[in-house]
C-alpha cells in the first residue's frame, strides 16, 4: 500500500560534505575548513586533523556544519622541532607541534579568537611522529572548550548588534522576491537573540510571499501528475499549497476531486492533513518547519568550497 507523505516543502538538495538538517536553524555553528595541502600533512592527516577540529566543536555544543558558512574554525599547523633519539632494535623520531586554532567570520574578515597549543609524537619515522601527535589532540581539553565558548559568545553578540540590520536587508530580499534568501538570511539568526520574535514574524511574512509566488507551479505540477494517474503524488504536491496561497482554494477543489481515486488509507491520511490546516497552531508549527527546509535548502544550493588560503590571510 502505498502511503502519502505530506511534505510541505520539496526541494533538491546540493551535496555537502557533512549533512545539514532543520535542527542547526537557530542555532550557532561553525565550519571546519581544513586545506587541500598543508606542508608536512599528508591526506590522511588532514582527515584525521579535520575529524578532530569537529570533535572539538561539537563536544562544546556547537553544529560543526554551518549552512551558512558565515563563521568558521580553521587550523595553523607548525612543526617546530625534528629530533631522532637513537636507541634500541629502531631510532625513534619525536616532533614538537604548535597547533593552532582560528574562529573567523567571512564576511568581514574579522577573527574573532584563537587558541594555540603544543603536541609532541613519535614514531618510526616523521610522518609516524606527526600522526601519533595528532591523535594526541585532546578533543575535550578545558582550554578548547573555552576557546568555542569564548568564540560562542563573541558571535552572539554579533548577531545580538546587527540583528535590525539583518533584518532588513531581508526586507530588501522579499520586495524583490527573492524569498529563499530572505528565509536563508533570517533563520541563520540565532534564537536565543532577543530580536527573535521579530525574525519570526518576518520570516512567516516572507514564506506566504514565497508560496503567494510558487502556488500556480504547484497547481500545474499537480496537474501534471494527475494525468499519468499518479493520484497519491498530486495530493502530496496538493499538500504544500499552504492556506494563505491565492491558490488554496482552487488546490481543495482538485483535491476532492482527486481523493475520490484514493483507497480508504490515504483518503484517512489526507484528511488528517486538512485537520492540522484548521488547528492555529498546527498551522503555525508546519509553516516553521516548512520555512527550516526552505533555509536549509538555499544554503546547500550555494555552498561553494571555502579557499583555505584566501580565509588565512
Amino acid at each position: 500500500m502505498k502511503n502519502i507523505y505530506f511534505i510541505l516543502i520539496v526541494w533538491l538538495f546540493s551535496l555537502m560534505a557533512k549533512a545539514q538538517t532543520t535542527n542547526d536553524i537557530g542555532k550557532i555553528s561553525l565550519s571546519v575548513v581544513v586545506p587541500e595541502y598543508m606542508e608536512d600533512l599528508g591526506d590522511s592527516q588532514l582527515s584525521k586533523l579535520d575529524t578532530k577540529i569537529s570533535q572539538i566543536v561539537t563536544s562544546s555544543g556547537l553544529s560543526d556544519s554551518g549552512y551558512g558558512n558565515n563563521f568558521v574554525i580553521y587550523p595553523k599547523f607548525a612543526v617546530n622541532e625534528t629530533n631522532v633519539v637513537e636507541g634500541g632494535m629502531q631510532n625513534i623520531t619525536v616532533v614538537t607541534i604548535d597547533f593552532s586554532l582560528f574562529v573567523k567570520q567571512v564576511d568581514s574578515n574579522i577573527l574573532f579568537s584563537t587558541i594555540t597549543k603544543a603536541i609532541k609524537g613519535s614514531g618510526s619515522s616523521k610522518e609516524l611522529a606527526i600522526t601519533n601527535a595528532i591523535s594526541k589532540i585532546a578533543t575535550n581539553d578545558p582550554g578548547y572548550k573555552k576557546f568555542i565558548e569564548e568564540s560562542k559568545k563573541k558571535i552572539f553578540q554579533y548577531y545580538e548588534t546587527k540583528c535590525t540590520e539583518l533584518i532588513k536587508k531581508s526586507d530588501g530580499f522579499v520586495k524583490t522576491q527573492q524569498y529563499e534568501q530572505a528565509l536563508g538570511l533570517l533563520m541563520s539568526i540565532p534564537d536565543a537573540v532577543s530580536c527573535y520574535s521579530q525574525v519570526q514574524v518576518k520570516a512567516i511574512e516572507a514564506y506566504k510571499g514565497f508560496q503567494k509566488n510558487n502556488c500556480a507551479k504547484q497547481m500545474q505540477l499537480a496537474r501534471t501528475t494527475i494525468a499519468t494517474n499518479d493520484y497519491v503524488g498530486a495530493l502530496n504536491i496538493l499538500a504544500e499549497i499552504d492556506p494563505s496561497s491565492p491558490c488554496f482554494k482552487e488546490s481543495q477543489t482538485m483535491a476532492k476531486t482527486v481523493e475520490t481515486k484514493v483507497n480508504a488509507e490515504e483518503k484517512k491520511q489526507w484528511d488528517f492533513q486538512m485537520k492540522q490546516y484548521n488547528d492555529e497552531v498546527s498551522l503555525e508549527k508546519q509553516r516553521v518547519n516548512a520555512i527550516k527546509d526552505i533555509a536549509v535548502s538555499y544554503y546547500k544550493s550555494q555552498t561553494t568550497d571555502i579557499n583555505y588560503t584566501v580565509i588565512v590571510k
